[in-house]
């Protein structure tokens, strides 16, 4: 017996990269996986390479609207919910003082309001033992330069997951959050940034990371899989940060 059978999850931002990867692993380990994505194309590419334990639902992840939708459609499918892995997010690297008002609001509404809803409208699904897995990242400790906006959103996000246990403990949910360092996902091909500026920021990177190495998307995988599963079942309001030993060495 898998340990993650029978249980019914849903991975937000799950077409690519560590929401992909997660969808994977979970769906391996024996679950069945509803995975939200902005695109449909890419939606019918990642489901169809998951199998039948995977359906797709086309959902902006920022939008109440579209997370009280998700939510029907969850009960339809599955009539209950045991895990939420709330990945979708983005990052847009710019300078303090050349940040604006609209993409500071745009990567906060994605990043952190998008997950708060998913949380509200789902919730009402899941009972005794479910699990709630925020992606934040190592730089929700780290200052880095130019992620002023994106650090915060994360320290929001792992703010949040404290919150939200408290509130949750009663239904017997657990909240938990995955901090990965810098992993190879197509994120960074979504940053806007010339060839050039990528690969000194990834040199720049690396000289700071003691694994030496960007991390693989199935490494978070890994840790997701265990903040899903009955192994993490005393866990609460915690962050397993998976990022090569940058943040703690």
């Amino acid at each position: 017996m898998q340990r993650l059978d029978g249980i019914r999850a849903v991975i937000t931002g799950g077409t690519t990269g560590i929401g992909y990867a997660a969808a994977h692993r979970l769906i391996e380990e024996g679950a069945r996986v509803i995975l939200t994505g902005q695109n449909q194309g890419r939606i019918d590419d990642a489901t169809a390479r998951l199998g039948e334990r995977a359906q797709g639902f086309l959902a902006q992840a920022e939008s109440p609207e579209d997370a009280s939708a998700l939510a029907d459609f969850v009960k339809t499918a599955f009539g209950g919910l045991d895990v939420l892995f709330a990945n979708a997010g983005v990052a847009w690297p710019t300078p303090f003082d050349a940040v604006d008002l609209e993409s500071l609001q745009r990567q906060m509404a994605i990043n952190f309001a998008g997950p708060l809803f998913a949380v509200q409208k789902l919730a009402p699904l899941m009972g005794e033992g479910a699990s709630v897995i925020f992606n934040t990242s190592n730089l929700n400790e780290l200052g880095m330069p130019g992620m002023a906006v994106y650090s915060a959103s994360k320290a929001a996000l792992r703010s949040l997951a404290r919150t939200l246990q408290t509130e949750l403990e009663p239904k017997g949910i657990r909240v938990n959050t995955v901090a990965p360092g810098p992993v190879e996902t197509p994120i960074y091909g979504k940053l806007d940034m010339p060839e050039e500026q990528l690969d000194a920021m990834a040199q720049q990177i690396l000289a700071k990371v003691p694994a030496g190495r960007f991390g693989k998307p199935e490494e978070i995988a890994g840790a997701v899989a265990f903040l899903a599963s009955p192994d993490s079942s005393f866990m609460r309001g915690a962050e397993v940060t998976v990022d090569g030993g940058w943040s703690s060495l």
